[in-house]
């Protein structure tokens, strides 16, 4: 699996109790996001729908001929994701499996879709990501890829994570034992409220307690600063993100307030 820069990724810690309901202000119900490359900019849109009378994600609805759908179990807990991707006619899924109160493994599977009712047709199992704890957070992960009609497996890819006492990522090295190749992420932060600091949702990478500041790839010699606009209640409605003096990203975010 190539190493890459991840656009978008959410939340801390995968937990099986389901969600620790705290006094939540805000959840986002769009973000709007423009990146910048060169003189070319594109916008990814993400609506974000909840199940009537709750705080938890029923599906986000991607600009990108994507849709993400969550399932969860009679607990609340989140157990299933489904990515469906409709220009690729594939549903990609993460099962989440629970050793206690965490989530020890996510079984991975890839279904291909009908080309006209977009109904899966198969079903592949293709692999699986087991985690290692430190309390409640995820220091570090392993994704194994399956090949010979899920008999045989390897590794394709480790990643160690380092936080601060809040929960937020300080740093991340990744790296790929078929190639050698790694990436090296160093991270900080201000203090105020991340825009998916209320959703529950799966561990993909980083953290989601608050918001970055400075973020910096050492194998590429990459530094981005972030600069925020805050709401009222201490979430941010737009962040610059500036690679040297020039915008990389501009995110915008709605929410809705309680």
């Amino acid at each position: 699996m190539p190493l890459k820069i991840l656009f978008i990724v959410l939340t801390v810690v995968l937990s099986c109790d389901g969600y620790n309901k705290e006094e939540v202000i805000c959840l986002p119900v769009n973000m709007t996001a423009t990146i910048v490359q060169g003189i070319e900019t594109k916008k990814i849109i993400a609506d974000f729908h909840y199940i009537p009378e709750t705080d938890m994600l029923d599906h986000i609805t991607w600009s990108n001929h994507q849709t993400h759908y969550f399932e969860y179990n009679e607990a609340g807990r989140l157990m299933v994701v489904r990515q469906m991707k409709v220009n690729m006619k594939v549903q990609e899924e993460m099962w989440f499996n629970c050793d206690g109160s965490l989530v020890d493994r996510v079984v991975l599977v890839k279904r291909n879709l009908d080309y006209r009712s977009l109904e899966p047709i198969d079903s592949i199992y293709t692999g699986y990501i087991e985690f290692e704890y430190e309390g409640k957070n995820i220091i570090k992960e392993k994704r194994y890829k399956m090949s010979g009609g899920g008999m045989k497996k390897k590794v394709v890819g480790e990643v160690e994570y380092e936080y601060d006492a809040h929960g937020n990522v300080l740093s991340r090295r990744a790296s790929d034992p078929r190639t050698e190749s790694t990436e090296s992420f160093t991270m900080t932060y201000d203090n105020n409220k991340h825009p998916f600091s209320g959703l529950q949702y799966y561990f993909s990478g980083e953290s989601f307690v608050n918001n970055l500041l400075s973020k910096s790839i050492e194998e590429d010699d990459l530094s981005y600063s972030y600069d925020l606009r805050l709401n009222d209640h201490g979430y941010p409605e737009i962040v610059y993100e500036k690679l040297g003096i020039t915008n990389s990203r501009i995110i915008r975010y709605s929410y809705t307030c309680n």
